[in-house]
């Protein structure tokens, strides 16, 4: 997720990722119990929705912010396909 003011220049970025069952950080498979924990407790599960709230502030004098999601599939190191992305602008109202 990356907000960008209305210049362009990044106010907020963050990222979060799942893993694939069996397959630890770097790829590999594991098997040990507290690994295969790990794993599960990474991986979004089949048919399963997962909503992510993230919470920041913005400079007093920004007047718009566009906020880009991006879902990725991560097939193996660098390499990541486009799944979905969504824009939205938002005007920041001043009281």
């Amino acid at each position: 997720m990356t907000a960008k003011d209305e210049n362009g220049k990044v106010l907020y970025s963050n990222e979060k990722e799942y893993l694939e069952i069996g397959l630890d950080v770097d790829g590999y498979m594991r098997y040990g119990a507290w690994q295969i924990k790990e794993l599960l407790d990474l991986t979004l599960q089949p048919l399963k929705v997962q909503e992510e709230n993230y919470l920041f502030v913005l400079p007093k004098k920004i007047k718009e912010a566009n906020v880009s999601v991006s879902v990725y599939y991560k097939i193996s190191g660098k390499k990541k396909d486009l799944l979905y992305e969504e824009v939205k602008k938002f005007p920041i109202v001043q009281e």
